[in-house]
């Protein structure tokens, strides 16, 4: 939640410069031209939350650096098993944990149901005004604003009157009631963001000046509306309290401005057309670009890219193979996903697509055999397959943050049981009656690409055990002997399967927890089937 508000707060701080600046250029000065113009910036950032949750995306390269260290899990090549999405059953203990994420999420909460019971409130009453608890006109309703006026109208001068209504009906032509409780929404939604506060303000002294001008339009003079205002203003003091309802007073926001404007004998100010349509357009652009887009690096030149490159639709009766070396790549029947999760540097729980990518466009196999013009580390061979998947497959890409249920590896008291490998070489698994025997094997591997994927747990694991090398262990996963016994027919493998794995785990001094945790995920916004070779 926390990472999604701040991004909105981001973008809408982004959509309001841009329009701030659209406004000074074109000299747009008409209140209620302005109007208009901010209140489409609150209704945008009102729906930015659930447009940035769920829209669709369109990749902006703006950043020159290289995407590197794209996720903070690396893996090494080696076996993928395919996630199933599968009730969890670890035994372990859920508890809380207290720290400053949690807190500040229920500040958060707190604050928001505050103001909300506010406007709630506030909604409540205006619905139940009457004359008679009015001491100045005001218009008050949502869907269908009314105007309501004090007792003492009556002894109002005929101009007088002639001016409230004016003023009043303007607010009900424009349901300027109806945009300032979205503003006040939009408020308690945004209340840590200084710009929901200053919205909020901002379209409550536009809809009054945008009536003050519709008044004098009307040929009052200055001088004498200036004096109308005053003697309600007067009122409100005297009655000892201020507007309490959810709705637009006549003395209003801002009053002294508003009184040395009309004095200052500023002539209304028209805008044509023309003028109108291409400040709206220009206004909607730079909105639509910093609501829609996102923010990806974009391929920078001094990207490493190999000398050559063969990509050809894999046989699929052909033998899966991998072989990274220094200055060269030969992979042959396998998945488009596992090409992007090797040069990304991410596990499969952490790769996502939008909609824009087709189904199944990440599951095509391809063969890519890729040679550099001279021998370079592993690293830079992944940048130059990065460099090959943005070129001849398209291929872009953005991070995000997301908060998800996962569980956390980390190392038991007693410390781990299992010792540095001292071979050289890749990783390699052999898998035997359950077991998976691994050597050279990573902890970040054995989080991320084994126990990640493995149907019984159903959801990523994290390492944090901070142990850096690589190492030789055997991982037991059920007891053969048990799937077989007699006494359990219906053969509860998934159960035996979590128990094996406990054990396992223990008996190599690691252990998982559950919890939430923030997790980086390489989101796919575009692919394509690659271009010819």
């Amino acid at each position: 939640m926390g990472q999604l508000l701040i991004e909105c707060a981001v973008r809408a701080s982004l959509i309001a410069a841009a329009v701030a600046l659209v406004l000074w250029v074109m000299r747009i000065k008409p209140a209620a031209a302005r109007h208009a113009v901010w209140s489409s910036v609150v209704l945008l950032m009102l729906l930015l939350p659930a447009w940035v949750a769920w829209g669709p995306k369109a990749p902006l390269p703006v950043l020159s650096p290289q995407f590197a260290q794209a996720v903070t899990v690396p893996t090494p090549d080696g076996p993928t098993i395919t996630p199933v999405k599968t009730r969890p059953s670890i035994p372990t203990q859920p508890s809380f944990t207290w720290n400053w994420s949690t807190f500040m999420v229920g500040v958060y909460l707190l604050s928001l149901a505050t103001l909300l019971l506010r406007l709630a409130i506030g909604t409540v009453r205006a619905n139940r005004l009457t004359s008679s608890s009015c001491v100045v006109p005001v218009t008050v309703g949502l869907l269908r604003p009314r105007i309501l006026l004090p007792e003492c109208w009556r002894e109002w001068p005929q101009a007088q009157l002639d001016a409230v209504m004016t003023h009043e009906r303007e607010h009900v032509r424009r349901h300027d009631p109806l945009f300032q409780w979205l503003a006040l929404l939009n408020r308690a939604l945004f209340w840590f963001h200084p710009l929901a506060w200053w919205l909020e303000r901002q379209l409550s002294a536009l809809a009054e000046e945008a009536c003050d001008t519709a008044v004098l339009e009307r040929g009052l003079d200055p001088r004498e509306y200036s004096t109308y205002l005053l003697d309600l203003a007067r009122c409100v003091e005297r009655a000892g309290t201020r507007v309490e309802a959810l709705g637009l007073a006549m003395p209003g926001a801002f009053l002294t401005q508003r009184i040395r404007r009309m004095l200052g004998g500023l002539p209304a100010q028209r805008i044509s057309r023309p003028r109108l349509a291409c400040t709206a357009g220009a206004c909607a652009f730079v909105s639509a670009i910093f609501a829609v887009g996102t923010l990806v690096h974009a391929q920078s030149a001094a990207r490493p890219v190999f000398d050559a490159a063969s990509i050809r639709p894999a046989n699929f009766r052909a033998p899966s193979t991998r072989l990274l070396q220094p200055g060269s790549l030969t992979y042959t029947n396998r998945a488009l996903i596992e090409y992007v999760e090797l040069a990304y540097g991410v596990v499969p729980f952490q790769v996502s697509h939008g909609r824009a990518v087709p189904d199944g466009a990440l599951s095509e196999r391809y063969d890519i055999v890729a040679k550099a013009a001279e021998p370079v580390p592993e690293s830079q061979v992944k940048l130059m397959l990065r460099s090959l998947l943005e070129d001849r497959f398209k291929l872009s890409v953005h991070k995000e943050t997301r908060e998800l249920p996962a569980y956390i590896l980390t190392v038991d008291k007693g410390g781990p049981r299992f010792k540095a490998s001292e071979d050289e070489g890749p990783m390699s698994a052999e898998r035997k009656d359950g077991s998976f025997l691994y050597r050279r094997t990573s902890m970040a591997y054995l989080a991320g690409s084994v126990l990640s994927n493995l149907p019984s747990l159903g959801r990523p694991v994290v390492n944090r055990t901070g142990l850096d090398g690589v190492y030789d262990f055997s991982l037991l996963l059920f007891d053969p002997d048990l799937a077989k016994s007699e006494t359990d027919p219906k053969g509860d493998l998934l159960n035996q399967l979590d128990n094996g794995l406990i054990a396992s785990l223990k008996s190599l001094g690691l252990k998982l927890d559950s919890q939430k945790t923030p997790i980086e995920i390489l989101v796919i916004d575009h692919v394509e089937k690659p271009s010819e070779n």
